[in-house]
């Protein structure tokens, strides 16, 4: 039987429902008990369900609040994350008020005394007046205006030295210490430990092309795009230089017993990805683009809600599980970068140890058309293969109704043209350049 405690509680919580001020959780009745404690703002997050609620269920004592005061806030933008469902928002193309029959439709219902404020008429950007408070000493401050970028960088440095260290064990010791399995295994679950530390905070992308796919299918704001590839390229470098660090000693050791210089040992095989001499240029572009595009299908798949997203936290050790599985079978003929800054950073570290400057010039500049353009190439292939077959959400440009993907193009275009300085082409305006492609 209960206790009298206990039946306090429950009527106090049913009171609660029932007010006017109660408001449930968007989605459905299994979303809303999913997301409740963690608020109704959408996250682009690799981490799964939950990833990014700093309550849970923690003890929180009486005055942590008092001395952290951005403790437990809020996020009012959504989070593009590969730890839990990804998002839905409403794309500018997509937005009621976009279309001259959508402002038409507005004056005549306001001639008619209807009212206007729809969900989809408002912005939803507010402005927080205690954004600025709760800050102690000045690094605080900072941090919490690149904490995305910097999450970012923390989880593609985590990632990219356990990979990276990995492989050089297995190269640089003969293969004594670790196999090819070992190191695609490495790679797999130092990414999914990256994802996890970071997927709540920035959404653990770990991955230009990835931040890329999503900024083009699921809404992901360029703005960001740019400075989380800064990020990952930064974290990149910074895995590079500590993992050439560690192995240094056994990279010397391997030139003095090989008698040859570094970028000839099999320590270059470890720090960059290259086709091996039989492999054919074509076929090396589609290795690394397959391998990318099942990896970012699989991306958007698992973000997908409804779909059949797996259980709260399970997201990254999929995802770690994933690319294990994909550098093993896919590796072989390029060495398995399916990240852009997979390669970039360690190669560029390798150029300032010394190697030489031909690193970039190897395979006919292999570091451009292989971990740049095929890998971003192929995780757009992933997510258009997906949204076309599976993914009925209207974030996707694939479900855009085909006038409003004109005009959210024409709109793109002519802020780009502004934003480089380039003259307009000739047009009337927006509207008619629409309607002369609808013809």
């Amino acid at each position: 039987m209960a206790s009298s405690k206990e039946r306090d509680l429950d009527q106090a919580a049913t009171k609660d429902m029932n007010s006017d001020e109660y408001e449930p959780p968007e989605g459905t009745q299994e979303n809303a008990s999913r997301n409740e404690g963690a608020g109704n703002n959408p996250t682009f997050s690799l981490a799964g369900p939950g990833s990014n609620n700093p309550a849970s269920n923690a003890y929180v004592g009486h005055d942590y609040r008092d001395y952290n005061p951005q403790y437990g806030k809020e996020n009012d933008s959504p989070t593009w994350s590969l730890a839990q469902p990804l998002p839905h928002i409403v794309r500018p193309g997509m937005q009621h008020g976009a279309l001259p029959e959508d402002r038409k439709e507005d004056k005549e219902a306001m001639a008619n005394g209807q009212n206007l404020d729809a969900p989809s008429k408002q912005s939803g950007k507010t402005h927080d007046s205690s954004a600025d408070e709760g800050f102690f000493n000045t690094w605080s401050k900072i941090r919490h205006y690149i904490r995305e970028p910097l999450a970012e960088w923390l989880g593609t440095t985590v990632a990219m030295t356990i990979g990276l260290c990995a492989t050089l064990s297995h190269f640089t010791s003969d293969g004594q210490a670790g196999s090819y399995t070992s190191q695609s295994v490495a790679w797999g679950f130092g990414f999914m430990v990256a994802i996890y530390i970071t997927g709540g905070i920035s959404g653990g992308h770990l991955n230009p092309a990835f931040s890329i796919a999503l900024s083009v299918f699921r809404g992901f704001p360029a703005r960001k795009c740019i400075q989380y590839i800064l990020a990952q390229l930064l974290g990149a470098i910074t895995a590079g230089g500590i993992s050439y660090a560690i192995y240094h000693d056994a990279i010397l050791e391997l030139v003095a017993t090989s008698k040859v210089p570094q970028n000839a040992t099999a320590a270059a095989q470890a720090m960059i990805t290259m086709p091996k001499s039989f492999v054919h240029p074509a076929t090396a572009f589609f290795t690394e683009f397959l391998g990318s595009a099942i990896l970012f299908g699989a991306v958007v798949a698992l973000g997908d809600d409804t779909n059949a997203p797996p259980g709260a936290g399970m997201q990254a050790f999929i995802l770690g599980i994933l690319i294990s599985i994909v550098v093993l079978s896919l590796g072989y003929n390029t060495g398995g970068c399916f990240n852009c800054a997979r390669d970039f950073g360690p190669r560029l570290v390798a150029l300032m140890a010394g190697w030489g400057g031909n690193l970039f010039r190897e395979t006919h500049a292999w570091w451009v058309w292989g971990p740049w353009c095929a890998d971003i190439s192929g995780a757009l292939f992933g997510a258009l293969i997906y949204d076309m077959a599976i993914f009925t959400g209207g974030e996707s440009p694939v479900n855009y109704p085909a006038r409003r993907r004109k005009r959210a193009f024409h709109v793109r275009a002519v802020n780009l043209r502004k934003k480089l300085g380039l003259r307009r082409k000739k047009t009337k305006d927006l509207e008619s350049s629409t309607t002369e492609n609808d013809r």
